[in-house]
């Protein structure tokens, strides 16, 4: 059995027996989502049914979410597996209502460092709200297209009296979903614009693709590539202290530094990548660094060793 099934007969199982009759009765897709459209409430639990399975099955790698943040990232997957399970059902065709459309969904989401930056599922879900799709060819923004199915209303069509067009939150459930969590993505954001919020996010939801070469953007197997390697590095230090390795006072309070710098998502990955070779060696035991090669103690953090 494939992960795919195999996460889809959990989610089955974990639901009552009305949502999953909802699913069945789409019987267009594979691995099928509720179609037509069923309601706030539902969609809701389907969404925290869906993350909680996720997570489980493919649970945070150790130091890629800090710990000040997991609530945050945890609320943020139920609000964006709602809003897509809204967006599938209101304005794609029936067969897209499944759980290999939702990975594709989220995986266009795309961390930036600028705050005006949007990614390519941000701009999925503005058409929404705004009406307005933007097009690569054109360079620009183009009416969108989106038809909602319950009402077969147009988002471009309705025009408010400022004469901006789409949906609000209290108008459309998608709009409404995604708000919330735009919230908690802006809030983070504002504290840590380094901290790549989206990654963690979507981290779980690569479970469900079935291409998952192309789920993660570059600088996000970076960030997955370097967290695994702290990890390693966490867990080889351990064993050595368990096994009474001499390290001295020295030691330890520069691994333990270069250690928390590592996990540090607000420091670039570039930075940080240059001191995992340094890590290495010295909780191997090769070299002893002389204090001043800790980043936190006036070496800048974005310096290339």
């Amino acid at each position: 059995m494939k992960s795919e099934d195999s996460i889809y007969e959990a989610f089955l199982n974990t639901l009552d027996e009305d949502l999953r009759s909802m699913c069945a009765k789409n019987e267009k897709a594979e691995k099928p989502f509720p179609y037509p459209y069923c309601g706030e409430e539902n969609v809701e639990r389907l969404a925290k049914a869906l993350v909680g399975v996720l997570e489980k099955h493919s649970p945070d790698i150790p130091g890629l979410v800090p710990e000040q943040y997991r609530d945050d990232v945890h609320e943020a997957r139920e609000l964006l597996a709602a809003a897509a399970l809204a967006l599938l059902s209101l304005y794609f065709p029936q067969r897209d209502s499944c759980m290999r459309c939702m990975a594709i969904l989220i995986s266009l989401f795309r961390h930036g460092s600028n705050p005006r930056f949007k990614s390519s599922g941000v701009l999925m879900f503005e058409q929404v709200s705004t009406g307005m799709k933007y097009s690569s060819e054109k360079g620009g923004y183009i009416p969108s297209r989106f038809v909602r199915h319950t009402d077969h209303k147009r988002p471009y069509d309705h025009v408010h009296r400022d004469g901006s067009r789409g949906f609000t939150a209290d108008e459309d459930d998608v709009v409404m979903f995604f708000e919330r969590y735009r919230v908690i993505q802006q809030r983070v954001f504002d504290t840590s614009p380094r901290f790549n919020f989206e990654l963690c996010v979507k981290y779980p939801y690569e479970a469900l693709s079935d291409n998952r070469q192309n789920f993660y953007y570059m600088e996000e197997k970076m960030e997955i590539d370097l967290a695994t390697k702290v990890r390693g590095l966490q867990d080889r230090y351990l064993l050595n202290c368990a096994q009474a390795k001499g390290y001295d006072l020295l030691d330890k309070l520069m691994i333990n530094a270069l250690l928390a710098y590592l996990r540090d998502g607000s420091v670039s990955i570039a930075a940080r990548e240059s001191y995992v070779a340094q890590t290495e060696r010295l909780i191997d035991g090769a070299v002893k660094l002389p204090c001043t090669t800790s980043p936190k103690e006036g070496v800048s953090v974005d310096r290339i060793s």
